[in-house]
């Protein structure tokens, strides 16, 4: 008689699995992950997968959601580490960076991999959603202090931009490793800021220019 499981116990097999698929999806893609390999590394058959996920499009679904609510919670995390609004800005790039090398395989599957809006579920869009708000939150708060001056939106798209391209190329091992990652990071978000500091802002951004 096969042993039933409680749903804590059901919960915990799902993360181990979503475990192994990560890494399995960032190394080989979506479409070169195969469910009989994720299976094998945890010793079981194919069979015995497909008991917790229908099929690989809900695995790779989950696995997905799952790594943006790792990534949400950190980032949201960083914001709530102080009341300035330039600390907390720096909280939360230091928190996106700092997500993206210890977290690698996790990052990739957030930023490298889509999925056709059809195959997502209400999960990982609602995860999506959520870090989507989070990595602009921050940024309409300082507009709206006056510290920015600009559309939020594309303000943040410019530190994600520049945030990202950098993590890729220092995960490619395509910086001058003479260059400090970190000091490339706060240069260029500080060029970003001056371009969108509000002239009413200008002594205290001086000081502290460094968002991202």
């Amino acid at each position: 008689m096969a042993v039933l499981l409680t749903k804590e116990q059901v919960a915990d097999v799902r993360q181990k699995i979503r475990e192994v698929a990560e890494r399995h999806i960032a190394r080989d893609g979506p479409q070169g992950a195969s469910m009989r390999a994720i299976a094998a590394e945890i010793g079981w058959t194919a069979a015995s997968l497909y008991r917790y996920y229908a099929s690989k499009a809900e695995l790779l679904d989950a696995t997905r959601a799952a790594a943006y609510e790792r990534f949400s919670n950190c980032i949201e995390a960083a914001g709530q580490s102080g009341a300035d609004l330039w600390d907390k800005s720096r909280a939360i790039g230091d928190a996106y960076a700092d997500f993206a090398f210890r977290e690698p395989a996790a990052y990739q599957l957030i930023f490298a991999f889509e999925q056709d809006e059809k195959d997502k579920s209400p999960e990982l869009r609602a995860a999506q959603a959520r870090a989507a708000d989070l990595m602009t939150r921050y940024v309409r708060e300082m507009v709206e202090a006056g510290l920015l001056d600009g559309d939020a939106s594309e303000i943040a798209h410019a530190y994600w931009a520049v945030l990202h391209g950098l993590v890729v190329l220092q995960m490619a091992g395509k910086l001058d490793p003479a260059l400090p990652f970190d000091t490339l990071r706060h240069s260029a978000a500080r060029l970003i800021t001056r371009g969108a500091r509000a002239d009413g802002a200008s002594g205290h951004a001086a000081r502290r220019p460094s968002p991202s």
